[in-house]
């Protein structure tokens, strides 16, 4: 393995030290947040991952802890990779869990969706956060990433800023938060989900909202989801009072996730531009 994705030798030594046999280390694709390795030996596969708490922002968390206590909830369950450790080092907090073999989703679809709502069927950990999904608060949400920016497309979302209407609160369920096509991986035709640094109390939308949302297909995915694709994949929620409510607080929420994507880009991650944009473009069929 090249030096560069090699893991911090302190890092090696801590794993070492739990597994008396040589152990290879092999770098995980994808990583826009944190680092993570497949660590492989006589008595172990596991996933290493090194957080970085300079990568968390106000939608998607980056919480250690709370993936901690999302993993051992769901132990057993075959949604989530199975929590093995948790241990500090000099250069942050590591996880470490069973790997989950399987091939990365690319586009949401229908087994997604009942995939998630298998997961919001469970009780969530008392320790999550929660999020208010109000049309009110994810305007609130959205502002707060304009704050300051300039550009045609800030100025765009300023302008176009939906105006609010009651929509009934949803109950709070277990939220993955952050159920990007990256973070949904398939094996042997079941749907698991990784990454749970970003777990969350709140209403079921709030995960369908990310799950279908065009612009982390753009960032995360194989390509934007067609007209026909959407509506074949929300249809397939086990709950159709929360893809109404859904339905409802849709604008809210892609006006919300337009103006992160232009903090985003604001930030020097040029692709979210783009992922603004499709987020904004009407879906065809």
């Amino acid at each position: 393995m090249h030096a560069s994705n090699l893991p911090p030798k302190g890092l090696q030594d801590v794993v070492a030290a739990r597994v008396s046999a040589p152990l290879h280390w092999l770098r995980l694709p994808g990583g826009r947040t944190n680092r993570s390795w497949r660590v492989t030996g006589p008595s172990c596969d596991w996933v290493v991952k090194l957080f970085d708490p300079r990568r968390a922002n106000p939608l998607f968390p980056n919480d250690p802890e709370a993936e901690r206590y999302a993993l051992i909830a769901l132990g057993g369950m075959d949604l989530a990779p199975e929590f093995v450790a948790r241990f500090e080092t000099y250069e942050g907090v590591c996880l470490v869990y069973h790997y989950v073999a399987g091939v990365f989703s690319g586009k949401t679809d229908p087994d997604t969706i009942r995939a998630l709502g298998r997961l919001h069927r469970l009780t969530p950990p008392p320790d999550l956060r929660t999020i208010d999904t109000s049309p009110t608060a994810l305007l609130e949400q959205g502002r707060f990433f304009l704050h300051g920016l300039e550009g045609s497309l800030a100025r765009h979302l300023r302008e176009i800023e939906p105006s609010p209407y009651p929509v009934a609160a949803g109950k709070e369920v277990f939220l993955h938060g952050d159920p990007v096509p990256a973070n949904v991986l398939i094996y042997d035709g079941q749907r698991r989900f990784i990454d749970w640094q970003c777990p969350a109390r709140g209403d079921a939308t709030a995960d369908l909202a990310i799950a279908l949302s065009p612009a982390m297909h753009h960032v995360y995915g194989a390509g934007g989801l067609s007209k026909t694709e959407q509506e074949a994949a929300l249809s397939a929620y086990p709950n159709v009072d929360i893809i109404a409510r859904y339905r409802q607080l849709a604008p809210f929420y892609r006006w919300r996730m337009a103006a992160y994507c232009v903090w985003k880009a604001g930030r020097g991650e040029a692709i979210y531009l783009e992922a603004a944009e499709a987020e904004l473009t009407p879906t065809e069929a």
